[in-house]
């Protein structure tokens, strides 16, 4: 493990301590939205062949709980419930893989306005949506090979570039001649997150991609597609491959996808070869709309995000390194009563809801308010922790295996640790938890009433005391640093985004809503945690019942049909 001061002194912790709220820095905001200059929620590139996707989308017969399972299976994580049978490499997959993963869910509107907002299946903080879908086509039935982006409002392809020499970015970054079909590349756009929370924005963006990571592991997972992740990679190099060289969005992820479960292993020490990363801009089409009239400029972020760059020297002294590290719970951990196991409790994934996951998924909503009077019971809350936490697979992650007594030496690992404020659940005492992700066991550090703690520090929001429970995520930014160095900053984030897209997905599959809280107190819930140093707060969440506003109308997503609504109607 690191000293401190190697902490203390990088990049990473420079910008998270730069950015951190206190009450003082609340009550003494001016800060004013900019309604004129708000950022166009959809990325356009005009001029560029546009493809409309197949409309005729199925639904999965598979459960919610099914669904996640068989995704967990393929990463590797308890492959004893299958991937189902898998859909072929073509159009009708790719409008399927992305209605069910990166699309419009609704409009909403204010009636007798013109006033309307879209939402989406994978959520983003403030609705705002930075991050942006690249298709990069190397085998699919009815796309020419090379580079697409998607245009999310028309559920429509963009081809910005053909030929196998961008349909073989894998293999340049993997040094694997055996390329997926089909690579999804998220990126970010980093002022339509700044355009609302200024300084703070970055940190949205990265768990805001872990939300979309989820989104498109659990639509392809339920179509038989398993994903292979990496967030290791030279950041200009892939940028060129991409045409982003001087754009405003940034790349943050590959995924890429095949059918089933076999992916041949990455090589442990890749060829280092000479490549020829090069591209001529030109031959990319369109051109991105402009999302403001003026795109304000926050020095903090371009330096955070060039701090977790990797150069291609860099990227190629870190390729094939072992990462030894652990998944244990922070020594100071300490219970005041019996710990309450959540393994094998309705953790079946055949067991209780039966809710469809394609249902589920288009129905998911993040809440506004929540009633403050649902209570839930024991049984789900273990199965919303246990089902929402088991990790994934990727070039900087390995899963969490369970472990019983004794604890294997290598657990995997991961970056975020769970602590709970359980408010409203029955036959559990009120009180601060440590969630184990190892033994599925929640361990009680406090007894007493959390409410107006958790909400005081959730930026005074009410609806952080009205759920059920809620949760503080808690990032391991010490080992984030030791294993990544400042990129590890991303990796934290991606990580507490998929827990999060998963623990809205599994409370909407047992019939509770939930929202992401980005707005908290920092060191306040540092302290009021008793945070080892190192650990910090990076995302809070709550679950409960939701209070719908009365005064929204609901529109459909596109104009053709939502199938999901149809098999409801049914």
């Amino acid at each position: 493990m690191t000293s401190h001061s190697h902490l203390f002194d990088s990049a990473l912790y420079a910008y998270h301590h730069l950015t951190k709220h206190t009450v003082q820095k609340l009550m003494a905001s001016g800060h004013y939205l900019d309604w004129d200059n708000q950022p166009d929620p959809f990325r356009l590139y005009q001029g560029a062949p546009y493809l409309e996707l197949p409309r005729n989308l199925s639904v999965s017969g598979l459960s919610y709980f099914q669904a996640l399972a068989a995704t967990l299976a393929g990463q590797g994580i308890d492959t004893a419930y299958p991937l189902p049978e898998p859909e072929p490499p073509d159009l009708s997959f790719v409008s399927t893989l992305l209605f069910y993963g990166m699309a419009i869910s609704a409009w909403k509107q204010i009636p007798h306005t013109e006033h309307r907002w879209s939402l989406r299946v994978n959520p983003s903080s403030g609705n705002l949506h930075p991050t942006e879908t690249h298709l990069i086509v190397h085998s699919i039935s009815g796309l020419e090979p090379g580079l697409y982006h998607y245009s999310v409002k028309g559920h429509a392809l963009e081809q910005r570039g053909g030929g196998s020499r961008r349909s073989n970015i894998w293999e340049l970054i993997t040094s694997s001649t055996d390329c997926p079909p089909l690579t999804i590349c998220l990126t970010s756009i980093f002022w339509r997150e700044a355009w609302k929370y200024r300084e703070r924005a970055y940190r949205y963006c990265q768990h805001d991609l872990g939300h979309a990571l989820a989104a498109i592991l659990l639509s392809a997972g339920t179509l038989g597609w398993r994903g292979q992740i990496i967030g290791e990679f030279p950041d200009q190099q892939l940028a060129q491959l991409l045409g982003l060289t001087s754009s405003d969005e940034r790349p943050a992820l590959l995924i890429g996808l095949r059918p089933g479960l076999k992916i041949p292993e990455l090589s442990p020490e890749p060829e280092k070869r000479s490549v020829d990363w090069r591209t001529d801009g030109s031959n990319f089409s369109g051109i991105p709309n402009r999302l403001s009239a003026e795109e304000v400029p926050y020095l903090s972020i371009a330096e955070m995000h060039r701090a977790t760059c990797l150069s291609l020297q860099s990227w190629q002294s870190r390729r094939g390194q072992n990462r030894p590290a652990s998944a244990l719970r922070p020594s100071n951990v300490s219970a005041c009563g019996p710990e309450i196991s959540c393994f094998g409790q309705t953790t079946d994934p055949d067991s209780e809801s039966q809710a469809g996951v394609h249902q589920i998924v288009r129905k998911r909503r993040s809440a506004v308010d929540l009633d403050g009077i649902q209570r839930m019971s024991k049984e789900h809350l273990a199965q919303i922790l246990s089902t929402s936490t088991r990790g994934f697979s990727a070039d900087f992650q390995r899963p969490t295996a369970w472990a019983p007594d004794p604890v294997p030496a290598d657990l995997g690992h991961h970056l975020i640790h769970l602590y709970l404020y359980v408010h409203r659940v029955d036959d559990v005492t009120p009180g601060i938890y440590y969630f184990d992700r190892t033994k599925r066991t929640l361990v009680p550090l406090l007894y007493s009433d959390q409410r107006e703690p958790a909400k005081f520090v959730s930026c005074f929001q009410d609806i952080a005391a009205d759920g059920c429970f809620a949760v503080s995520m808690i990032a391991d930014l010490e080992l984030a640093v030791e294993l990544y160095g400042d990129r590890g900053y991303r990796y934290v984030h991606f990580e507490a985004g998929l827990i999060g897209q998963w623990l809205y997905l599994s409370a909407t599959a047992l019939g509770y809503e939930a929202t992401g809280i980005g707005c908290f107190i920092d060191d306040m819930i540092n302290k009021h945690l008793d945070l080892l140093p190192g650990l910090e707060v990076i995302y809070n969440f709550t679950v409960g019942r939701a209070v719908l506003d009365p005064r929204l109308t609901t529109l459909p997503a596109y104009d053709f049909p939502d199938p999901t609504e149809v098999d409801l109607k049914q």
